[in-house]
């Protein structure tokens, strides 16, 4: 007995990898690639994980919608209508990892070390009244009392 397949069958086909490349030449996007294919984005993300060839032309695809739209600004950079902050914006959403601007910040310690911590045991006794005064409002500023 021949067991068959779960769910249903899949919708990919193999000239779809040519199909997504012709539409990013027109500077479309995944959204538009799916509803070309007709699926849903989620489709094509997990046909690039099921088939390697596909996975290739969607890398290709998206290179060639980003010259799309990186020439789209070049030849309007210099209109008279040119919206730079509505072509900027666009271009941040649809390739964040080139046209987002990042900030990080790292701690480090001395020398580019790691951080050094110190933890240090007081003795209550060993205080005055005006320090075990002190600690006490500094507990209960922290603890919310």
């Amino acid at each position: 007995m021949t067991k068959r397949p779960v769910g249903r069958p899949t919708k990919y086909k193999p000239e779809f990898c040519q199909l997504i490349k012709k539409l990013a030449a027109d500077g479309a996007g995944p959204a538009s690639w799916a509803v070309n294919c007709g699926v849903d984005k989620a489709s094509l993300h997990e046909w690039r994980h099921h088939h390697p060839e596909f996975s290739t032309a969607f890398n290709e695809a998206k290179a060639i919608e980003q010259d799309w739209w990186e020439r789209q600004g070049r030849e309007a950079l210099w209109a008279d209508k040119f919206q730079a902050s509505v072509w900027h914006k666009s271009m941040q959403a649809r390739f964040r990892e080139d046209y987002t601007e990042t900030q990080r910040t790292e701690i480090t310690g001395a020398d580019g070390g790691a951080v050094q911590i110190e933890t240090t045991k007081i003795d209550p006794r060993d205080l005055t009244q005006e320090q075990r005064d002190a600690l006490l409002e500094i507990i209960r500023q922290t603890s919310g009392e």
